[in-house]
């Protein structure tokens, strides 16, 4: 599926991918408690479900580089 050069570090793609949904995940979280403070309820609820969102995600996307990682040690 992926070329022989690229498959060595795809659990890398994965977990810069995985760290930069958590890192926009914490943004989104930050923007929600500034529009909480400005009274935007309805903006801050959004942007907190974008948030956990984006947050489930990343973490998602953290386990499926570990299991690419073990399965990729474990052949070798």
């Amino acid at each position: 599926m992926f070329k022989p050069g690229l498959r060595r570090y795809i659990h890398l793609i994965y977990l810069s991918l995985g760290l930069i949904l958590v890192a926009l995940a914490l943004v989104f979280m930050i923007w929600s408690i500034g529009y909480m403070e400005r009274a935007f309820i309805a903006t801050s609820l959004i942007t907190l479900l974008i948030g956990f969102t984006l947050l489930s995600s990343g973490l998602y996307v953290l386990r499926l580089s570990a299991y690419i990682y073990a399965s990729e040690k474990g052949v070798q």
